[in-house]
This record gives structure tokens, sequence and C-alpha cells, in this order.
């Protein structure tokens, strides 16, 4: 058995309409090998995978971005304010300064050093703790208000549980659900087909992370923007690759792995916006659990394994195998990466008996509390 064949590997990239997404028809027909689907209609309750599904992807990241809108205008908000989730943040605003603005606008509305502070309260005349003062609450005038993050993770909420809820629904019935092998049984000239059913699951999911790669721009800011960019990159890829060569049955276990864990931890947030300690601290603890159990163990030993192994020993090598290798272990390091922000999370609460305020996985930084 030959598990990698490095020329054969250099050639997908060496032109990428050559090999049409590594397993498309013109590759087959250079090579000289019958496309599998040729003139062949798909059975019924079944579709082929064709760049259409890309164009449907991007139409339903559209649709999908005026919906989320659309339900946190209209359902989060109200919901929001009749929790008692505020939409301006409490204390004194700081008052106008142009001169200070400019000031904190040139460090990016970061703290400056105290020597870059002293400097300022003497060129503007002030004292030192003024100018802290203003500096502290012209920062937390700049945070996005609780009502707004509220909204976003309402709208996430709402769809994490709609996607997992309906992905596993499909998927139970599935022989892969149980048993991972059967994810390569019968691969590529038996899984080109892919069911209605999970060709919607994989237009949703597609479609709702190309709407997360343009509104995380404009979204309430994170500690770990790049990261969770780079997560996107990486599923969306994993998405795009599983869908186009037939291996979508061992994608689809990687998106419903990825959803249940995110509805745990958008409800945790809906708690923590509306002072709801006790369902924050549970909400989290879920959380943390799902976590565990969904992305550190079932998605290494299962999928990861699937890919690495038993692939290669019920169908051989794959040009493509290399590529999902790399994506799958970029986001086990993310997964490992995040949680231990949440062991971080979870020993604070241990250890000094605080309840849950935020999720150091994804909130922003602010500043000191001020009068």
């Amino acid at each position: 058995m030959s598990w990698f064949n490095l020329q054969d590997f250099l050639r997908v990239f060496s032109n990428p309409t050559d090999t049409y997404w590594w397993f498309g028809r013109e590759y087959f027909l250079k090579h000289g090998q019958n496309w599998p689907y040729e003139g062949v209609e798909p059975p019924e309750g079944y579709v082929y995978p064709t760049s259409d599904g890309f164009k449907c992807a991007l139409l339903g990241a559209v649709a999908i971005t005026f919906l989320r809108f659309a339900v946190e205008k209209l359902i989060g908000e109200p919901i929001g304010r009749w929790m008692g989730v505020r939409h301006k943040l409490p204390g004194t605003p700081p008052g106008e300064n142009p001169n200070l603005e400019a000031f904190l606008k040139s460090h990016s509305y970061k703290t400056p050093s105290n020597e870059d502070i002293k400097l300022a309260a003497k060129d503007q005349n002030m004292e030192v703790r003024e100018v802290e003062t203003w500096i502290r609450r012209r920062q937390r005038e700049r945070l996005p208000s609780k009502l707004n993050k509220f909204k976003e993770s309402f709208w996430r909420f709402i769809f994490y549980t709609f996607a997992f809820s309906y992905g596993i629904s499909i998927l139970w019935k599935e022989n892969y659900f149980w048993d991972t092998r059967y994810c390569w049984v019968g691969f590529p000239e038996l899984t080109w087909a892919m069911k209605k059913s999970i060709y919607y699951y994989y237009l949703m999911e597609a479609s709702f992370y190309l709407s997360l790669m343009v509104t995380q721009f404009f979204d309430t800011k994170r500690k770990d923007f790049w990261e969770m960019f780079i997560h996107h990159i990486a599923t969306l890829s994993l998405i795009g690759f599983s869908y186009y060569n037939g291996t979508y049955r061992i994608g689809s276990l990687v998106m419903a792995t990825h959803d249940i864990s995110d509805i745990f931890l958008e409800g945790s947030k809906l708690a923590v916006y509306s002072k709801l300690k006790n369902v924050a601290n549970f909400g989290f603890a879920c959380f943390a659990l799902s976590w565990l159990l969904a992305r550190i163990m079932y998605y290494p030993y299962r999928i990861l394994n699937s890919v690495l192994f038993e692939s290669l020993y019920i169908v051989d090598y794959f040009v493509s195998w290399p590529v999902y290798v790399v994506f799958l272990i970029i986001l086990q390091i993310l997964h490992i990466y995040w949680f231990t922000l949440i062991l971080n999370v979870l020993i604070k609460v241990l250890t000094t008996g605080d309840d849950v305020e935020k999720d150091d996985r994804s909130e922003d930084d602010t500043p000191p509390a001020s009068e």
C-alpha cells in the first residue's frame, strides 16, 4: 500500500483547473478514467456534486446574513430588553476632548503607557488621574453594549440549535454515524451521489460560515479574532473538499461534532448578559463538558483516526488525503488551544467561587471598572 505519492500530490497544484478540485471530471478524463456519473442521472433523492452547489452556498450566505439581522432586530432585541439587558453601558460619559481623543486613537484605543499618559496630562494641563479617568470612560463608551452582544449570541444560539438538531436527525439513520469505517466503504465510486438531506445540511453550514467570514469583521471584536478566522477557513475548506470529492460522510460528522458545544456556549452567554448567574454557570459547565467529549475525545478518536488510518486501510491513498489531514489537525490544535482557555475559567470558578462572568475563549478585553 502506497501511503503517499509525492508526484501525484504535487500534480494537483500544477494547474487548479486540471484537477477540478482534485477529483473532478477533468481530472478523471485526462488520466484515462471514466467520470463516475458522466451522462447519468442521480438516483431518486440524491444529487451529484457540481459547481452549482458553491453558487447556492454564496447566495445562501447572503440570505443567512439578512435573516440574521432580521432575527436579531425583530426577535433577539425585544427578548433582550424584556430580560433587562441594557443597550447603554452604565457610567459617566467621558466628555468632549478632541486632543485626548486623538491621543487615544493614536494608541488604537488601547491603554497608553504611564509615561505617555503623563506627557498627555502635561500637554493638556490636566492631572494624570484626570487623564486616566477620561481614558477609562472613553474605552468603556466604545465597548459594544450588552444588548448587541445578546443579539449576536441569540442568533447563533438559534442557528446552532437548528443545525445540530437537523444534522443529528438525518445522520442518526446512517450506518457511518455509528461506525466510521462505513465512511470509506465504496469510496469513491459509490459515494459520489449525496442524499438531498445531506446536501441541504452542507448548503446550510457552508452558507453560515461564509456569512461569518464577512460579518466577523463587523461583529463584536474578540480576543481570538484571527484564530476564529483560521477556524472558518479550515472549516469551509473541509466542507468544500468533502462535498466535491465524495467524502461528505466524514465531513458531515465533523460539522455535527462542532455544533453541539456552540449551543451551550451561546446559551451560557445569553444567561450572563441576562444576569441569570445559576443558569450561566450550569450552561458553561455543559459547554465545557460537551467540548471535552465532542472535540477533545470524539473528534480525534473517531474522526481523525478514521481519516488517518481507516481510510488508508479501506481505500488506500488518494491525492487529497494529505490536505484533509492538515485541515483536520489545524482544527484539533484550535480545539486544544480553546480548551485551555475554558479550563482557566473553570479553575477560576472552582478556586475563587466566582460566577462565570465571561467566556475567556471569545470575549474581548474590557478596561478596568470606572467610577
